[in-house]
C-alpha cells in the first residue's frame, strides 16, 4: 500500500503491527475546515483528540460517548475535556511539533481474532513494529510550508498529507525511536491507574486489560500510549 502514501485530505485510518500477528487498536486521523482530529476506533473510542486551527487545543470524551454512558462524569457539570491547551510554539523551521501516537512493541495486544467489526472494515494501513529497543511513533505536525520535517533517529513514512483552510499543512509521520524509560512510565501510570480504582472500590481486572495514558513532552507537544495493564 505504500504506493499510495501519503493519504491526501481523506481520512488515515491505520493499526500498527502484523496484519496477520499482533498489532495496536485501530487509529483514524482526519482534517476538517477547524483543524486535525485523532481517535481510536476500538476499544478506546470515546477520546478524541481536537487540534483546531484557533490554536485551542484539547482532549476528552466525545459528545457521542458522554450521551451513551453519561456516568463517565463525575457530575452533569464537569467539562468533558481532559486537557485544553494553547498550541506550543514551533521548535523545527515552520513548524510545530503537535501530538504523538506511541507504540511499543511489547504493547501490542491485538491478535487477529480481535480485529473484527465495522472499525476494521474499512481499509486499515498497517505499519510495521518498531524492533526490540525502539518504538514506532506516529507524529503530526502542523507546516507554515509544504514540507517534510526531519525529526526523529532515522528517516520516517509519511502516512498522510493534509492542507487547511489556513494555509497551514499537516503531516502524519510514521518514525522509530528508542524506547528508554517507556517501561518506567507504564509501571508508574498502571500504578496510578490502579489506586485511582481502588478509591472507588474496583480491586481486581481482567487479565487482558489495557491501559490508556498521556503526558506532556518538553517541547509542549503532547502523547497517547496505550500498555497492557498487568505487568
Amino acid at each position: 500500500m505504500t504506493d499510495i502514501l501519503p493519504i491526501k485530505n481523506k481520512p488515515v485510518r491505520f493499526a500498527v503491527g502484523n496484519p496477520n500477528g499482533l498489532s495496536s487498536n485501530s487509529w483514524k486521523v482526519w482534517s476538517t475546515k477547524s483543524g486535525i482530529y485523532i481517535t481510536c476506533r476500538d476499544s478506546f473510542r470515546e477520546v478524541k483528540v481536537s487540534l483546531h486551527t484557533s490554536k485551542r487545543w484539547r482532549i476528552g470524551f466525545t459528545d457521542k460517548a458522554i450521551e451513551k454512558r453519561p456516568d463517565l462524569l463525575s457530575s452533569p457539570e464537569q467539562n468533558r475535556a481532559w486537557e485544553v491547551w494553547d498550541r506550543p510554539g514551533e521548535t523545527l523551521p515552520n513548524t510545530t511539533v503537535a501530538f504523538h501516537l506511541y507504540f511499543p512493541t511489547s504493547e501490542l495486544a491485538l491478535r487477529p481474532e480481535h480485529r473484527i467489526g465495522e472499525e476494521w472494515k474499512d481499509a486499515i494501513f498497517f505499519i510495521d513494529p518498531a524492533p526490540p529497543g525502539r518504538m514506532k511513533i506516529l507524529t503530526v505536525f502542523f507546516m507554515r510550508r509544504d514540507l517534510t520535517p526531519l525529526f526523529g533517529s532515522e528517516p520516517g513514512l509519511v502516512l498522510a498529507s493534509f492542507d487547511l483552510a489556513n494555509g497551514e499543512y499537516v503531516k502524519l509521520i510514521a518514525h522509530a525511536d528508542p524506547d528508554t524509560n517507556i517501561q518506567e512510565m507504564i509501571a508508574s501510570s498502571a500504578d496510578q491507574a490502579r489506586l485511582s480504582a481502588a478509591s472507588k472500590g474496583v480491586h481486581s481486572f481482567p487479565p487482558d486489560a489495557y491501559l490508556y495514558f498521556g503526558g506532556q513532552l518538553h517541547d509542549g507537544s503532547r502523547y497517547i500510549m496505550g500498555a497492557r495493564f498487568n505487568r
